[in-house]
């Protein structure tokens, strides 16, 4: 017995300082992109794909003129001498500019200020290939891309935190397979990162093997998260599929070493194009596993389903498109052009909405509907690009009538940038009051429903009658899958009145040790949200109608006069917060409902003991 104690510590201990040197080498590679935001890193104005061919001479920079691939006399169609270049020798000046532009983003690569590189050129056609000296400039990022680079990098923190947290604190192949998807697809910049070690051409072709085995890692977490969330466990059907997933991890780590090929001679831009393409598909293939297990599931746990499904359908697809405009010449062969560094980095941004739903879901076992947050954040989109695009061109206007127009960078900063903020504050809780009217009518019918009990309540003609409309209007109203009303009776708080979802042998009285949560909602005084699990008692409803919501009726009573409970939605989702409002106000109705019966008891009392006063003989 000591010694499987001692084994399960020595696996436990290994399994957390594997997950530290992991955090913090994801941290590592991303933080670096916060000296960007604060200054420019520089960059050739020279856009190549993974088979070396030259397909923009001008981004990042706004015109030829400032681009030294530009003025070097460079042109599109051009081409670098791979086999030439190659890093067959690490540390020759040949490699140290080949890993300058190919190694790590390839298509578009930013540099340390004054670097030297030196090139050989391959003409279109047949021709001697020449040398090409260049020398990196400054590359200033405006400041809605400073924004949107400095949002990325939280944000690419804040991803890798919640995965870390999830393994921290739950500890199994579902939350593993999650942080190792975290590490590397999360919105993180790394050509900071790659622009340090630019000089060390063996570090650098170090950090591409490892972040082959990272991408590899990476899919292969995705498909075991996928198999077991929400409850961490299988089914016999995907559990015969787990085995192949290490396979599935080194066949994409092979892929991507390939993709690195072009640093030792070989063209890999069909390699690269059919990597990410392929991304997609498994991508689509995590997001139909998850759609088929959601049959398997319960009501809880398949809303719990729903929030990661909308995560992966919304982020997954946002960053595989935005790699492929970063590191790729596939959207240029296509389109003619490339995204914006705005563009993309908005696209990495939208990726990181996977932490918030994915970690949501894993954190609670009883979550409210999936979509509340999608309407909210939709809303929320649309008018920061309704707002923020107008803001954005009316920048790029004014600077391209010469710098008398052009405001200075504190006026956007202190002035143009919180009015802006302000309005789409404003505008947005106006949008989503419109938009809950428009597409959430259940709720506001049930407010009208609770409003109506809520005056036959007040006018409750006894304790049983407002027992019974206390549980009742609210599970009928917002179709609750239980409800009970628990009153002081003799001393203690007994179920009174006719229950939803409860056995009528089920729990009758509350203790105060044992439910001392319940007590806790009466001092409280307000509705108290109890976690799924959290409160486990003989005779409760079955779990799928347990109750997940306190609420207290206190009146003028020090320990209130009687607490409601209620059950989940029957579709399984959480009670939200402006349902747990709205109950409230229904159950402060009834405390006055209850306070007005007991009047009138009293008043009973009193008159039939002075009825019987005059009937007793002096």
């Amino acid at each position: 017995m000591p010694q499987r104690r001692f084994h399960r510590f020595f696996h436990r201990f290994l399994g957390r300082l594997l997950l530290l040197v992991l955090t913090g080498w994801a941290l590592t590679i991303i933080l670096p992109a916060l000296y960007r935001v604060a200054e420019p890193l520089s960059a050739f104005g020279l856009s190549v794909d993974n088979d070396g061919v030259i397909f923009s001479i001008v981004t990042p920079f706004a015109s030829a003129r400032d681009s030294p691939a530009a003025r070097a006399g460079l042109v599109p169609g051009e081409r670098l001498d791979l086999a030439r270049m190659r890093c067959t020798a690490p540390e020759s000046p040949a490699c140290a500019s080949l890993v300058t532009l190919l190694g790590g983003l390839g298509g578009l690569q930013y540099t340390r200020p004054g670097r030297r590189i030196t090139l050989a050129i391959l003409p279109p056609h047949a021709g001697p290939p020449r040398l090409v000296h260049l020398t990196a400039a400054p590359a200033p990022l405006g400041w809605p891309a400073r924004l949107v680079l400095l949002a990325d990098t939280v944000v690419g923190a804040l991803f890798i935190a919640v995965a870390f947290h999830l393994v921290w604190t739950r500890p199994s192949r579902m939350s593993w397979g999650f942080f190792l998807y975290a590490i590397w697809f999360n919105p993180g910049q790394t050509y900071a990162f790659y622009a340090l070690i630019q000089p060390w051409p063996p570090v650098l072709l170090a950090e591409q093997f490892l972040e082959a085995l990272a991408q590899g890692a990476a899919y292969a977490g995705l498909f075991a998260f996928a198999f077991r969330f929400p409850t961490a466990e299988p089914d016999p059907f995907w559990r015969r599929l787990e085995p192949a997933l290490p396979w599935l991890g080194a066949a994409i780590a092979i892929v991507m070493l390939l993709c690195a090929g072009n640093l030792f001679g070989f063209q890999t831009e069909r390699i690269t194009d059919t990597a990410f393409l392929a991304g997609y598909v498994l991508d689509f293939a995590a997001i139909l596993v998850l759609l088929l297990r959601l049959r398997e599931l319960n009501p809880q746990d398949e809303q719990r389903m729903r929030w990661a499904i909308a995560g992966c359908a919304i982020g997954l697809p946002a960053f595989i498109f935005a790699e492929i405009s970063q590191s790729s010449g596939l959207l240029y062969d296509l389109w003619g052009t490339l995204p914006s560094q705005v563009a993309i980095g908005l696209l990495y941004l939208f990726h990181g909405v996977i932490a918030y739903f994915v970690g949501t879901a894993v954190r609670r076992r009883r979550v409210v509907s999936v979509a509340i947050p999608l309407r909210r954040g939709a809303i929320l989109t649309a008018l920061t690009l309704a707002l923020g695009v107008p803001v954005l061109y009316l920048h790029e206007a004014l600077a391209s009538y010469g710098e008398g127009l052009d405001l200075p960078g504190w006026v956007w900063a202190v002035i143009v940038g919180p009015i802006t903020l302000l309005i789409l504050t404003r505008m947005h809780e106006l949008s989503v009051d419109l938009a809950d009217h428009a597409f959430n009518r259940r709720y506001h019918h049930a407010r009208e429903e609770l409003r109506e009990a809520g005056e036959a309540i007040l006018h409750g003609k006894d304790f049983a009658a407002i027992d019974r409309l206390l549980a009742e209007a609210p599970a009928e109203g917002l179709r609750l899958s239980s409800a009970a009303v628990f009153r002081w009776i003799d001393g203690a708080l007994r179920r009174a009145g006719p229950s939803i979802g409860w056995a009528e042998n089920g729990l009758a009285t509350l203790d105060r040790e044992r439910d001392a949560q319940i007590f806790a909602s009466l001092a409280r005084g307000a509705p108290l949200p109890l976690p799924r699990g959290q409160w486990q008692r003989p005779g409760l409803p079955a779990d799928d109608q347990a109750p997940c919501l306190a609420v207290p009726v206190r009146g003028g009573e020090a320990e209130g006069i009687a607490v409601a409970l209620f059950g989940p939605h029957l579709s399984g989702s959480d009670i939200n917060a402006d349902e747990r409002a709205l109950i409230g106000e229904f159950a402060a109705r009834a405390a006055f409902g209850y306070e007005r019966a007991e009047i009138e008891r009293l008043r009973s009392e009193v008159s039939a003991l002075r009825a019987a006063l005059r009937t007793t003989p002096s």
